[in-house]
């Protein structure tokens, strides 16, 4: 299953220009986490950047073609991450899935979710997922996640068509009283 994917894979980077103020970016802009203490009392908003959610977008839009990356999640106890339309909110949003152009998976309360409105949809996965793999085929307007350790596939949306660029789209979540202080990590697949 990699062999068919990673002709596909694509170098993506964590954009800080989208990053919500409580968000630390490493320097390389592969690891992002929240930080609690981190001071944002001059914070000066900008429309590209989120600032109700601990979100943030890639960097690398896309409009056509195949595009797969990974994503470490490793030990954190709640994430969510996928792909979101470049227009997607900044704000409050009064609905967090797929009617606002986000197709992402997440890590709640310990259990995997795919976040589709009204409801989310609980997924049974039979591992721990510590890698997560994202496979957006523009031309089919689906974008599947995958186990990356393992290449068994968890969840697919259907798009449908999208008429603006869509970016990756990660959400470290809070540290969850100490007990999601991991980062999340851009991983570089090899065969």
């Amino acid at each position: 299953m990699k062999s068919c994917l990673y002709p596909n894979i694509t170098s993506v980077t964590f954009d800080p220009e989208t990053a919500h103020p409580n968000l630390t970016l490493s320097q390389s802009c592969t690891s992002v986490w929240f930080d609690e203490d981190k001071d944002t009392k001059d914070f000066q908003a900008n429309p590209r950047q989120f600032h109700y959610y601990y979100c943030l977008l890639g960097r690398e839009g896309f409009t056509t073609g195949r595009h797969y990356w990974e994503v470490e999640v490793g030990s954190k106890t709640a994430w969510r991450l996928g792909v979101a339309r470049e227009d997607v909110p900044r704000g409050e949003m009064s609905a967090t899935g797929t009617s606002n152009g986000l197709w992402t998976l997440a890590l709640k309360s310990g259990s995997i979710l795919a976040c589709i409105d009204p409801d989310p949809i609980k997924i049974k996965v039979s591992l721990c997922l510590v890698r997560i793999g994202v496979f957006l085929d523009c031309e089919k307007e689906e974008v599947t996640f995958y186990n990356a350790l393992t290449m068994a596939p968890i969840y697919t949306f259907s798009m449908g068509t999208v008429e603006v660029p869509l970016f990756p789209f990660y959400n470290p979540c809070d540290t969850d009283y100490g007990k999601n202080m991991a980062p999340l990590n851009i991983f570089i697949p090899s065969l």
